[in-house]
């Protein structure tokens, strides 16, 4: 019957707390635009949530510990979604309840850090954070066409 079939599945994406490991990212996300029929424009927003969210982890939560791992999941909700979840061992870290950093009058007051949460709202459909024993995963949701 139409509709009764497993949904496919990707299998997890495992990286560690190295930023070289971030060149894994894009190929698995290829892997989900095949498997999964991904729009460009979505496509491209996964993509860039992810790299932030991976990236802050590596350079913050871990930071001089180049050994730990990072795993991303991604599986269908049935709602024409895709959930995407990030976990990880760093210290506790919720990105959602930290500031944003304020826009600057000129490019001289512009200093890093702070626009990352910004950029994971505006592009993921839905953001939620929960704190693991020992971890932290951060679920973002993407529409995909039915």
């Amino acid at each position: 019957m139409p509709g009764n079939h497993p949904s496919p599945t990707v299998p997890r994406l495992t990286l560690h707390s190295q930023l070289g490991d971030l060149a894994l990212l894009w190929p698995w996300v290829e892997t989900l635009a095949a498997t999964y029929a991904i729009p460009a424009d979505t496509l491209f927003a996964m993509q860039l949530c992810l790299e932030e969210a991976l990236s802050n982890v590596i350079r913050h939560g871990y930071r001089d510990r180049p050994d730990e791992t990072l795993t991303v999941d991604c599986v269908p909700d049935g709602n024409n979604q895709l959930v995407l979840t990030v976990e990880d061992q760093a210290p506790p870290f919720d990105p959602l309840a930290a500031p944003e950093a304020e826009d600057p009058s000129s490019i001289e007051e512009l200093k890093p850090g702070g626009r990352g949460i910004r950029l994971l709202r505006k592009f993921a459909g839905s953001l939620a954070y929960r704190r693991l024993p020992g971890g932290n995963r951060l679920t973002m949701r993407f529409a995909i066409a039915p």
